[in-house]
């Protein structure tokens, strides 16, 4: 049985996408100067170009819409969030005029929505983990109707393995180093701590805390092996990165890296 919720579009405000949701600081600075790695890295898989007819799924604050428009493709940002669609118009407003017209933004769920045209590439960056497994199943189902033959979907999810023995790992690893970090903050008056208790739970966590609305958000972190089964109909690639030069890291990435990539296609 299915324990999974599904998260509803309201937390996903403003405030989350502006201030609370990875890339929102690139964005800020301006998309041209500041493109945010998981970006880039997708951009530099999909190889999209003139002509391709893109669709991004949980588009957000429309980073991807912008970059590839740019680059002459024609692409739809679906998110169901409506505070996620206002910004994305707004970003689409950034192109230049002769471009804007290859965007367009809607508020939507994939499974409901009504394609009128297939894709040579949908992307799915950080979406597959805020969706439970009923929903990526009939996600799945509707994307083979509308994903060329040799169309390609680019997902992009943390990995369950960092997150949980990894991450931790690491973080012991490290206790002296972030012990001095802590104690020379209070030395130079950057940090006051409100009793000895509090500055040891934050010198010596070995947990990241990633907050109450990164939890209800988060409800499917997957491993590798998850998302080939979820994916079983599909022609999958997948592998984890970690750009963390850590001993450890570098020796457990290909299994326990903190991002997973796969590319999918059609059998």
């Amino acid at each position: 049985m299915n324990t999974q919720k599904e998260v509803p579009s309201e937390i996903y405000d403003r405030n989350y996408y502006l201030t609370d949701n990875e890339g929102c600081h690139e964005y800020q600075k301006g998309l041209d100067k500041n493109i945010h790695p998981k970006f880039s890295r997708a951009l530099e898989i999909a190889q999209p170009k003139q002509g391709d007819i893109i669709l991004d799924i949980g588009c957000g604050r429309g980073e991807l819409l912008y970059y590839c428009a740019k680059k002459g493709a024609s692409i739809l940002g679906l998110d169901y969030s409506q505070a996620a669609i206002d910004i994305a118009r707004r970003t689409i407003q950034m192109l230049p005029r002769e471009t804007q017209y290859l965007t367009k933004v809607e508020v939507g769920d994939v499974v409901k929505y009504n394609f009128s045209q297939k894709y040579d590439i949908i992307f799915m960056l950080e979406v597959f983990e805020h969706m439970n497994d009923n929903q990526l199943e009939q996600t799945f189902q509707k994307i083979k109707h509308i994903l060329k033959d040799n169309g390609k979907i680019i997902i992009t999810t943390p990995n369950y393995y960092y997150e949980k023995y990894l991450q931790p790992i690491k973080m012991i690893l490290d206790l002296p180093f972030r012990f001095l970090k802590w104690f020379f903050r209070v030395i130079r008056g950057k940090y006051k701590p409100k009793s000895i208790s509090e500055f040891m739970q934050n010198a010596l966590k070995i947990k990241v805390d990633r907050g109450k609305l990164s939890k209800e958000a988060h409800v499917n972190v997957s491993t590798l092996s998850k998302i080939k089964i979820i994916l079983s109909d599909y022609k999958v690639i997948a592998w984890c990165e970690d750009h963390s030069i850590s001993p450890i890291s570098l020796l457990t990435k290909r299994w326990w890296g903190r991002q997973i990539i796969a590319v999918v296609q059609k059998y």
